[in-house]
């Protein structure tokens, strides 16, 4: 029976995962203070018990991603990924919502509750889908099945290719630790606005391009993969340029919506804004490094990924520390930017040398399009800034310029995309 299978390689993996993160959290809870001290040397005390009340109560994340993993690839492997999709919307709402309700009571305790909170309801958000697509869960692991051996096969190069990125954050944050108090805290507020159009736009691509890509590369279908490739970059693009620009010109907005009230003064608000520019001058280059990362995983190439990323740790280093005296925590955020545009360019120069890929004519013009989006509005953006209005108004008219100087610049592709949807 192909269901009862696909429910046993299910849950095997699913209780490897399962076994692995809770024996990993528990050495996390038990080793968090001199962990603190080893990711944060330059605080005081004070902030380091802070830190690690906040870490301990973040770690579920990592069981709960793991698993959340392991439930979305399933998923996609069966053609199904509105969940898969959802969960980064819902991940993000539940965060807000703590952030907003929460934060008076509780304080900078809301945000980390908020991040563990949301982790859970994602991954519950994908269970009656699993249902539905006959995938049972199984208090059973099955060491010996082939697919376990395949997966041992590509997992390291994969865990390479994907772990730089958190790896990268970790050493800015170490770095960052040493600037004066509330700047390496401006660089966690920062990082998590700007991962909300990032887990609205790029998820939902990379985790289609993955499942399509490898399909594809299995029946030698090569022009049908660079005309995925044309799309990755075409969408990624006139979704993620408006949104570094609504970030940038108007990220202020959002953080005092989102953060300022308690003991999150203006001063607080300058440092994350700051921050959330350096972090969104690279958000499509952030999106299209890690797209490109899964197109390699679907050729099944997880070597070149992993030696780019291994590379940009050290560039990472270099950079953060280059930048970080003059710019402060701007300079950290600014050197995560940069890396991000290495790894895409590399990745993007790697994949024309092996595959003689081409950027096709209708793909340079829309990408030629959002950057003129951009400029348009960016123009926009500063007039409004500059009128009398509250700051909610402000924040949603400046969302609504998003949305319209979108629609205007690419309703034609929009519109194409729905046909084909």
């Amino acid at each position: 029976d192909r269901k009862e299978e696909y429910s046993l390689i299910y849950s095997t993996f699913f209780n490897i995962c399962l076994i692995l993160t809770l024996l990993l959290s528990l050495f996390l809870v038990l080793a968090s203070r001199p962990l603190i001290g080893l990711m944060a040397p330059g605080f005081k005390e004070d902030a380091k018990e802070v830190a690690q009340r906040l870490f301990v109560i973040m770690i579920p994340l990592i069981p709960l991603h793991a698993l959340l993993s392991v439930a979305k690839a399933f998923l996609n492997a069966k053609d199904h990924f509105l969940s898969p999709e959802l969960s980064g919307i819902v991940w993000n709402l539940t965060f807000m919502a703590c952030a907003i309700f929460l934060s008076s009571s509780i304080g900078i305790y809301s945000l980390a509750l908020g991040a563990s909170l949301g982790g859970l309801l994602q991954l519950l958000l994908q269970i009656p889908f699993l249902r539905r697509m006959g995938i049972q869960y199984r208090p059973y692991i099955a060491l010996r099945h082939p697919s376990l051996e395949e997966a041992k096969g590509l997992f390291s190069g994969a865990l390479i290719a994907t772990g730089y990125i958190p790896l990268n954050s970790f050493i800015g944050r170490v770095i960052g630790s040493f600037l004066p108090e509330g700047e390496v805290a401006s660089l966690s507020y920062a990082f998590r606005l700007f991962i909300l159009p990032f887990s609205l736009f790029a998820v939902p691509v990379y985790t289609v391009v993955f499942t399509k890509v490898s399909r594809l590369y299995h029946v030698s279908n090569w022009k049908d993969i660079f005309s995925t490739i044309d799309g990755v970059l075409v969408l990624l693009s006139i979704t993620l340029i408006p949104s570094s620009i609504l970030l940038i010109s108007s990220g202020d907005l959002f953080v005092r919506i989102l953060y300022e009230r308690g003991a999150f003064s203006e001063r607080d608000t300058l440092l994350t804004y700051r921050a959330l520019v350096g972090y969104s001058m690279g958000l499509a280059f952030y999106g299209l490094s890690t797209s490109f990362v899964r197109i390699f995983n679907g050729l099944h190439d997880t070597r070149t990924p992993a030696f780019v990323g291994l590379s940009s740790i050290g560039l990472n280093v270099v950079l953060c520390m280059l930048l970080m005296g003059p710019l402060r925590n701007l300079g950290i955020a600014l050197a995560s930017s940069l890396v991000s545009l290495y790894n895409f360019s590399i990745l993007f120069f790697l994949l024309k040398k092996r595959t003689e890929y081409r950027m096709g004519r209708r793909a340079r013009i829309e990408v030629i399009k959002a950057l003129a989006s951009g400029i348009v509005l960016c123009l926009c953006l500063f007039l409004v800034k500059h009128l009398s209005l509250s700051l909610y108004m402000k924040a949603a008219v400046c969302l609504l310029l998003t949305v319209s100087v979108c629609l205007l610049f690419f309703w034609d592709y929009y519109r194409g995309l729905l046909r084909r949807g």
